[in-house]
């Protein structure tokens, strides 16, 4: 179990952190709500990280180096807000700020601390339920567009995780790569229009029922650019699945190419999933490529026993 002293210096660190990655987005946000939104919070946090420096002694928080994942927070930020827009980021930050919410109600549950500090805690856990309530109602705000980021992501997923099992099913029995890779192309484009269709489908119906219930929509989102940005991601999953046959492997190493490009890609997808559903990171991940893997070595397993007891083999 940590001391006080370690657990004091975690939570600084913690707090500048956050303080330094709002000082960055302020910097660089155009959106002024969410630039105005974010300098508020910016001083609010290094208020914080004043209460933890006092209680350590240091003079100059400023000085105090942050831990290197914090660092590399600060460095992909402009990659995420231009990538994935302004309403996954300030989801990003809600999230962010509920994990260090749920951390000092942990610390003030416990026996680590005195009475003064605990005192100062409660006032800082007050600050910490109004952040959080602030990038709630940003996030709402933006609700459509996470919607969008939604369809973009799930889209992707699905697309790494059908093709790589349809493909590798096929690179057991196909001795050509121009094969398993047309072959993939073409599910791929049929998967396409089925998702883009489903989507529409989907988003279309529950607007019906959503508006016979309640009245109104409560999400403003076009069910056409939904169906697009589903189907448009679902192409490029399978493209990154089947991409290693498209080059020209074959066999067990365009098996492996593939599958390691699609755990690659299929960990960041779900980990946007994740932030977006409010789930665990490392839970998802896992969940995703055991049945990703899990649904490839079937049909891996399936094309040898049909190439092995038929002797059928594509060429």
């Amino acid at each position: 179990m940590p001391g006080k002293k370690e657990i004091e210096e975690r939570f600084l660190e913690d707090e500048l952190s956050d303080y330094r990655l709002y000082k960055t987005i302020e910097g660089e946000e155009k959106d002024k709500t969410l630039k105005r939104l974010v300098a508020k919070l910016s001083k609010t946090e290094f208020k914080h990280a004043k209460i933890w420096g006092s209680l350590l002694g240091e003079k100059n928080i400023e000085e105090v180096e942050i831990p290197f994942k914090a660092r590399l927070r600060l460095l992909t930020y402009p990659i995420v807000r231009k990538l994935l827009g302004i309403a996954f980021v300030t989801k990003l930050l809600e999230r962010n700020e509920a994990k260090g919410l749920e951390e000092y109600k942990e610390l003030l549950a416990g026996k680590e601390l005195g009475s003064a500090e605990l005192e100062k805690i409660r006032g800082i856990i007050g600050d910490e339920e109004h952040h959080e309530k602030l990038l709630l109602e940003q996030t709402q705000k933006h609700e459509a567009r996470l919607n969008y980021t939604k369809s973009i992501v799930f889209g992707m997923n699905d697309g790494l995780v059908e093709i790589l099992a349809v493909i590798t099913g096929l690179a057991m029995v196909a001795t050509s790569s121009i094969i398993v890779a047309i072959s993939g192309i073409i599910v791929g484009v049929s998967g396409t229009l089925s998702m883009a269709a489903g989507a529409y489908i989907s988003s279309k119906s529950e607007k019906v029922v959503e508006t016979s219930l309640n009245g109104k929509i409560s999400t403003q989102t076009k069910p056409s650019k939904e169906a697009y940005y589903t189907g448009i991601f679902y192409f490029l999953g399978a493209v990154v699945a089947t991409y290693p046959f498209i080059l020209g492997a074959v066999g067990y190493v365009g098996i492996l190419e593939s599958v390691v490009s699609v755990a690659i890609v299929l960990s960041v997808a779900s980990t946007l999933i994740a932030i977006i559903s409010d789930t665990s990171i490392k839970r998802r991940i896992i969940e995703m490529l055991t049945v990703s893997l899990g649904a490839a070595a079937v049909t891996a397993i399936i094309g040898l026993v049909v190439r092995i007891v038929f002797g059928i083999a594509i060429s």
